[in-house]
């Protein structure tokens, strides 16, 4: 299949920014960002660091943020991480947020429920 880019916004408390050809990344649970970005957003920080496997199986003590992600025009809330040496990636957490995956045989984003729709109840 390849890789597989896809055009985002991220939107914090001050302002939104737009990132080209950002790589989806379906083993990273968590979106990674440059903290400038993080920083120059407003995003929102999370009281702790965190620690997170990477996928060349060190850990590292990392910043986690809220933000807001665009992706194809639905817009969801989702955790961001940074730390030294981080590369931008989207993460699964922002795609299951979004209500995106990825057709692994077309190579391409698609869409898990309705446009919007982030929360089903069945009541009694």
């Amino acid at each position: 299949m390849g890789h597989l880019y896809a055009d985002m916004t991220v939107k914090g408390n001050k302002a939104a920014v737009k990132l080209k050809s950002v790589l989806i990344d379906t083993g990273a649970t968590y979106t990674v960002l440059p903290e400038e970005v993080l920083k120059e957003i407003g995003a929102a920080l999370l009281p702790a660091k965190v620690e997170v496997e990477l996928g060349n199986s060190k850990t590292v003590k990392a910043k986690a943020y809220g933000v807001a992600v665009k992706i194809k025009g639905v817009e969801a809330p989702s955790v961001s991480i940074t730390f030294k040496g981080a590369q931008t990636v989207i993460g699964v957490e922002t795609l299951e947020s979004l209500g995106m995956k990825l057709d692994p045989a077309r190579g391409k984003l698609e869409f898990t429920r309705p446009n919007g729709m982030a929360y089903f109840f069945f009541g009694r």
